[in-house]
Parts: C-alpha cells; sequence; structure tokens
C-alpha cells in the first residue's frame, strides 16, 4: 500500500510540473489593468509615455482612459511635452523632437494640410497648432477679397491628421493685427482639442476678437477702453514680447516703464507697468516676458550683452517686488563653443526666441544661434533647436484622454 501510494502521489507532481511547464513564464501582459497602470504611472508625463502607449491596443487603452492623468494633475501642465515647432523664414515650419530616441518626428509632418507650403505657424496650444496663410504679392484689395472665401486660418493637429479652416471676419479686412492666439476650449475641464478650442485675435490697441467652436461659436468683437498717461504709437506683430500666465504682452516703442497687455479671458487690453530697470526701451530682440513653472512672471533682458533674468515677487504688501535672480555675460560665456569668433559680440546680441525652458540668442554681426538654459545658464551651441532661426512653438501629446487612432489615407 505504501508503494502503491508513493508512485500516486509522484505521479500527481509529475503531471503538476507538465502542467506549470505548459503554462510558460508570466510576462507584464499577465498584470491586471490596476497594476499595469501602476507600472505605466511611473514613467510619468513624458515621451516615453506617448511611445509605450503606442506599444499596443491595450497599453493605449490604459493610458487612454480619462482617469489615468487625473493623477498627475492639471491637463496641460502635464500632457507629455514632445518638442518644438520652429518657424522658419520662407519655408514651411519643421519639427524638432525632444527626443529623437523617443519621438519619430515623421509623425508631426505638416504634409496632409492643403496647400502645405502656404502656411505660417502663428502659435500652439497643447496638441494644436494655430496657422495663418501667407501673404501673396498681390494687393491688399486682392488679399481682403480672397480670404472672404478661403480660411486664413487653419487649426490642426499634426499627430492625428484632423484640421478645421477658419474665415477671418470680412468687415475686419483692412485692419492690421498684432497677432493670433490659440486658446483652450470652453469646456468645464478647458480641454483643447480640434472640436474644441477659441482662437483670439488682437487687431488693434482697442479691439480684440475670439472664434469659438461649436454650434454657438463664430467670432465675438470686444472693445477696450485704455485709460492712461502713456501715449499708444502705432505697433504691430513685431512689438509682441511674450505670453505669460494668460496674458499676451507688447512692447511700446521709446517706452522704458509700461507694455500694452491682452487679458486672455476678457479679451480686454491695458497698460501695464515695470520699474525702469527691469524693463527698459523695450523691443523683442532684446525684452522677452515668459512664465514660470510656478506661475512666476520673468523678465528676460540683454543690457549690454549681458543677459539678465528678473523674477516678480509677491512679498506680501501692496507693491510688487522684483528680483534680479540670474545674469550671465554673453562674450565670456560663449568663449570656446564651435564657430564663435573674435569680432563677435562687438555689437549687441539678440534675443530670437524665449520660453520658460531656455532662450535662443544670435550675436548681430552674424546669424550664430546658441541657447542658454533658463534652470542652470548653462550655455549649449550643439542642440538641434540651435538651427533655426524662428520662433519656437512646444508642442504636446494629445493625451488625456486617449490619441484618435486615424490612419495617413483617412487624413487625405
Amino acid at each position: 500500500m505504501a508503494s502503491s501510494d508513493g508512485r500516486r502521489r509522484r505521479g500527481k507532481k509529475s503531471k503538476a510540473k507538465k502542467k506549470k511547464k505548459e503554462a510558460g513564464p508570466t510576462t507584464v501582459q499577465d498584470l491586471p489593468d490596476h497594476l499595469l497602470e501602476l507600472v505605466l504611472a511611473r514613467i510619468g508625463p513624458s515621451p516615453c509615455l506617448v511611445r509605450a502607449a503606442a506599444a499596443c491596443k491595450r497599453w493605449c487603452r490604459v493610458v487612454g482612459n480619462p482617469g489615468f492623468f487625473a493623477r498627475f494633475g492639471p491637463v496641460h501642465a502635464q500632457a507629455p511635452y514632445v518638442g518644438d515647432y520652429h518657424a522658419v523664414q520662407g519655408g514651411q515650419p519643421l519639427f524638432v523632437p525632444s527626443s529623437p530616441l523617443v519621438v519619430d518626428r515623421s509623425r508631426f509632418s505638416l504634409e496632409f494640410l492643403p496647400e502645405s507650403g502656404s502656411w505660417d505657424i502663428a502659435d500652439s496650444r497643447g496638441s494644436l497648432l494655430l496657422l495663418t496663410k501667407k501673404r501673396t504679392p498681390h494687393s491688399w484689395r486682392d488679399y481682403s477679397r480672397r480670404v472672404r472665401h478661403y480660411p486664413d486660418l487653419m487649426v490642426c493637429e499634426p499627430l492625428t491628421g484632423l484640421k478645421q479652416g477658419i474665415i477671418w471676419p470680412g468687415n475686419l479686412n483692412g485692419f492690421s493685427r498684432l497677432g493670433v492666439f490659440l486658446l483652450d476650449g470652453d469646456d468645464a475641464d478647458r480641454r483643447v482639442s480640434t472640436f474644441n478650442f477659441r482662437v483670439l485675435a488682437a487687431v488693434y490697441d482697442t479691439m480684440a476678437c475670439v472664434f469659438s467652436t461649436g454650434s454657438d461659436g463664430g467670432w465675438r468683437f470686444i472693445y477696450s477702453e485704455i485709460t492712461s498717461h502713456v501715449a499708444l504709437p502705432k505697433l504691430g506683430p513685431e512689438n509682441f514680447v511674450g505670453r505669460a500666465n494668460g496674458t499676451l504682452y507688447w512692447g511700446i516703442d521709446g517706452c522704458a516703464t509700461a507694455v500694452l497687455a491682452l487679458d486672455e479671458t476678457t479679451a480686454e487690453f491695458s497698460i501695464l507697468a515695470f520699474p525702469e530697470s527691469v524693463w527698459g526701451p523695450s523691443h523683442k530682440r532684446t525684452s522677452r516676458i515668459v512664465g514660470g513653472e510656478d506661475g512666476t512672471l520673468h523678465v528676460i533682458r540683454l543690457i549690454r550683452n549681458e543677459l539678465k533674468v528678473f523674477a516678480q515677487r509677491l512679498p506680501g504688501n501692496d507693491e510688487d517686488e522684483w528680483l534680479l535672480e540670474k545674469h550671465l555675460k554673453l562674450p565670456e560665456a560663449t568663449l570656446g563653443l564651435p564657430g564663435r569668433k573674435e569680432h563677435f559680440f562687438r555689437q549687441l546680441a539678440m534675443i530670437v526666441t524665449a520660453n520658460a525652458r531656455y532662450v535662443l540668442l544670435t550675436p548681430s554681426e552674424k546669424t550664430w544661434l546658441f541657447s542658454v538654459e533658463l534652470d542652470t545658464m548653462r550655455v549649449e551651441r550643439e542642440q538641434e533647436r540651435n538651427k533655426y532661426a524662428g520662433e519656437a512653438y512646444p508642442c504636446r501629446s494629445p493625451w488625456p484622454p486617449a490619441l484618435t487612432d486615424h490612419s495617413r489615407d483617412q487624413r487625405r
């Protein structure tokens, strides 16, 4: 009996081993969704998460769940940053990925647009771009007649190929623009998409208009009453000096203490005063206004080829306090960089573009682009972004809530 029981036990053990062997090794696909979500959440909002979500349908479904990104905080602050679109003079905007190893730049091409070579980039918001039709060499009257029947503005999402054309209001033909800008949508969570966005257009120094999507959307006009001792000269897009914390700014030629401000929420113009030591005679080649990640307002200035970064502090009293946060002497800081010439910086340097992450500059003697990281004030020359002498517009992933699956054939 003992021998028979032993054979029986050994037989059961042998069958268990055989079954275990047939089952195969455990992989990440064996994880239930709630554990897989924790694994993917550890990647954090980044281009790596974009790549991970594209690995298979299941991972895309988990990342696309509306509750997934809720753990990271505000939508726009945490949506993965994937790169910048750079304006190229005389050419189509070019996409430069934040990391070529993670982001496939071919998926951000603008070739899907109608007349793809005839658009200039004006602004970006989340995963969307705002484009303006390039001016033709014909007369303004011919151009005005054309935009009455054809889209003068285009909002698109390069990664999905979705787009929407917008016709400029006919009663504003002939008026010069200070700029056009892309805003969040009107819904409760302020999420921006090709079906939910707004366009803010600054037409001149007392009027703005807002285009919104939806059945009751269209153009709405807002007039401002600016009461100030500052006399406003004729301004143009070249006076634009930055965007920060929901406000757009234009420098006023010849004025050392004030800028023209446009509130994105109310579309109202106002005059904003700065200490003379912080602002100085304004021009976007030497002064920019950017917003920090913590909501702090920063002024970036070039003073005698020294880069200075001023930060606005709120000390708790009635007056704002401005502090010189960082500074860098450009002639000394650029020594040893590839292509650096001895005669550089005998004239004043210029700011090409600036944002909360870096400022792109060049000496006046020659277009020799280099960038300064604002966190560390480290000077860099080899970055790909230093190849393009135009404005840079950040682009983020369409997630959350999910990336719509559109094939290239459907886009066309």
